[in-house]
């Protein structure tokens, strides 16, 4: 049996938030902590179906990056992290969630 890769944080959305609202939060939440968006795209469009997924940085140059998922059809948020990422990313996590929920609660 194979073990996870890596490890998902989920955050707690109002009803309703629409991709626009959550990529306004996602923006302001990232700047917040010293990240921008790297990219914008889809997950797992079978199990997914139309989910915004982004990835995060610090630096274009250095390795490593935060990925997240909203999927509006379940209200759900998720950041997923890679076991594998530089040590940078894991110590992210908690700021930046820390951040989203910040945001998330000014809307």
């Amino acid at each position: 049996m194979k073990g996870k890769k890596s490890d998902d944080y989920y955050v707690e959305l109002p009803a309703g938030i629409s991709k626009d609202e959550m990529h306004r939060v996602l923006e302001k939440a990232a700047e917040n902590v010293g990240m921008y968006i790297s990219h914008v795209g889809g997950y797992s469009r079978k199990k997914y179906p139309n989910s915004v997924h982004w990835h995060f940085k610090r630096d274009r140059k250095e390795p490593g990056l935060l990925d997240a998922t909203f999927w509006d059809v379940k209200n759900v948020f998720w950041l997923m992290i890679r076991h594998s990422e530089p040590q940078w990313v894991h110590e992210m996590v908690s700021t930046f969630l820390t951040a989203i929920r910040k945001e998330i609660q000014a809307l």
